[in-house]
């Protein structure tokens, strides 16, 4: 029987898109209908909106700015933003009194407690005032506050983003663990998982060998338009990446910002990717569930796999945290509000929504009940022991909620023409795995 390849071209489906035509659907809205029985084939779907909204620690801001008038300083040698430091450079600037810099995501401030680059991030495109403080190597000193308006120039990079997923953990043995995989530390004896990834929604899980996304792809990073540039740097086969670099003017506060865990703070940030259905191969990879992603379960001691589950294990249609008001008995010190990774919630008010990571760390340290979410226990074959336990999950380190928001949004902006659909101007390079 002859088989017959079904493509469209990238110019027939923007085409669609011009006239009105064309249908676009987030991964999710996909799952939803194959899931009530809908059949939905390659004819049925021009272009699918994917998105992660996840922790990501290669974040770097890189900005320019003027610090002081001409002639008055030769450079600046050490510049601190909120009382995080910076590296000024590469160019001198000479006599200029402007400053190039970049500033790590992950870095930590010196005079501000639990304070990182990714919440001054979020905190530059909420409009609020930074506090530069920058000496010049003649030894003057500048302090000067600045908003995101002021900066001539200022974007993110993301060194390597939107990795295909990523795993979840356990501690197998007596003691608890401090880790960036929680915020509390991680009870052992198997009694306890915390996962990473947005499963089926995410990039690279819909276009694992880069056929789509490549050098020069609009993307959505944090809302605001954005690129990827290469490869990320860790781009092998297994865990697929992409370096990206977006405007910070744009963003929105919501889908950035960091994370609390037990061994410090981490960077969040949020990613959607059109993809054009532009052939079979292609459609066949993002016709797929939860249940066809695999997760792989590992020690958290050495990152050494116990397990294998899969995302339809953990992600449900349970996307979404909520919060009980009746059923809060206002403890003296709420220890929600308290431990919070992303301060989203207060006994006053609730939870904000647009701080809320949805990850479920309140479902499990309220005494009273009062949040509620599916966070699932999940049973495993535990490989290193040839044993079955059922061990429940404490912490979601990826915002499924969020990441379909950005997708919808996404799908949106392409349907109003807002969005053009671009084919990259050359492939993403895979490197061999090394680590």
């Amino acid at each position: 029987m002859l088989y017959l390849v079904k493509k469209r071209t990238l110019k027939e489906i923007k085409s669609k898109i011009e006239n009105g035509t064309a249908t676009v659907m987030t991964v999710q809205e996909l799952i939803d209908r194959i899931g009530n029985d809908e059949k939905v084939q390659f004819e049925d779907v021009d272009v699918i909106t994917t998105a992660t909204k996840a922790l990501m620690s290669g974040l770097a801001g890189i900005f320019s700015f003027r610090l002081s008038p001409p002639k008055k300083v030769r450079k600046f040698e050490n510049v601190s933003m909120n009382g995080i430091p910076g590296y000024p450079g590469p160019c001198p600037n000479e006599y200029l009194g402007i400053i190039d810099l970049i500033l790590y995501g992950t870095a930590q401030s010196k005079t501000q407690e639990n304070y990182s680059g990714g919440m001054l991030f979020r905190d530059l495109v909420e409009g609020k005032s930074i506090e530069i403080v920058a000496k010049s190597v003649e030894g003057i000193e500048i302090t000067k506050k600045l908003k995101l308006e002021d900066f001539q120039f200022a974007r993110m990079m993301g060194t390597r983003q939107a990795i295909r997923n990523y795993f979840a953990m356990l501690n197998p043995t007596q003691k608890k663990v401090e880790t960036i995989f929680s915020v509390f530390p991680i009870e052992g004896n198997y009694s306890q998982m915390t996962f990473s990834g947005t499963g089926a929604m995410n990039p690279f899980q819909n276009d694992p060998d880069a056929d789509v996304l490549g050098i020069g792809t609009e993307i959505l990073v944090n809302g605001s338009k954005g690129y990827i540039i290469g490869p990320g740097t860790r781009n092998d086969k297994l865990k697929p990446n992409m370096q990206t670099i977006a405007d910070f003017k744009g963003m929105k506060p919501e889908y950035m910002g960091a994370f609390k865990t037990s061994y410090g703070l981490e960077s969040i940030c949020s990613i959607a990717v059109p993809i054009p259905i532009l052939n079979d191969k292609i459609w066949n990879n993002i016709i797929k569930s939860d249940k066809d992603v695999p997760l792989v379960v590992l020690n958290v001691v050495g990152r050494s796999r116990v397990a294998e589950i899969t995302y339809g294990h953990v992600w449900s249609n349970n996307f979404f945290v909520k919060f009980n008001s009746k059923k809060c008995k206002k403890c003296d010190e709420c220890s929600v509000e308290k431990d919070c990774p992303t301060n989203a919630f207060c006994l006053k008010e609730g939870i904000d929504k647009s701080r809320c990571f949805n990850c479920g760390m309140c479902v499990v340290s309220c005494p009273d009940n009062a949040f509620e979410a599916d966070l699932k226990k999940v049973s495993m074959k535990i490989e290193t022991i040839n044993e079955i336990k059922e061990i429940p999950v404490v912490l979601r380190q990826s915002d499924r909620y969020g990441a379909i928001k950005l997708a919808e949004e996404l799908k949106a902006m392409i349907l109003k023409g807002e969005f053009i659909l671009k084919k990259p101007i050359e492939k993403l390079e895979f490197f061999p795995k090394v680590f």
